[in-house]
């Protein structure tokens, strides 16, 4: 956790990014900034991502994103899902902060968006207060 928030925000964005968890199969979460600066990271055991490459390349997506939405006449970005062989990333605005899951598992994909909408929207409620 960042020292940036104060104790009570810290405690309950633990407790939303836990609530996450019980509900979709992410391998790791992380809330970042837009300009890529991690808050909260969270990953199980078994996996092995970068908690500081999560938060930089959410930075990078964000950008890239916001301008092909931009270009194509798509209006407000809400999110950026990209999807691999192996896995995939899902970046969702939670107001002026970010939600970035992953996972390898592709089955579990369509229940991880839906569920981290959910969750960005009460992010960005709590981290907006």
């Amino acid at each position: 956790m960042s020292s940036q928030l104060d104790p009570q925000k810290e405690k309950e964005l633990v407790e939303l990014l836990m609530g996450l968890t019980n509900y979709a199969d992410l391998d790791a979460i992380a809330v970042v900034s837009k300009q890529g600066v991690k808050l909260a990271y969270f990953a199980t055991e078994d996996s092995d991502a970068d908690p500081d490459l999560m938060a930089a390349v959410s930075a990078a997506l964000l950008v890239q994103g916001e301008m092909a939405a931009q270009k194509l006449d798509l209006s407000e970005l809400y999110e950026v899902i990209i999807r691999g062989k192996d896995g995939f990333v899902v970046l969702s605005h939670a107001g002026e902060f970010l939600l970035m899951g992953s996972a390898r598992d592709l089955t579990t994909m369509g229940l991880a968006i839906n569920q981290m909408r959910k969750y960005a929207m009460e992010i960005g409620n709590l981290l907006g207060k």
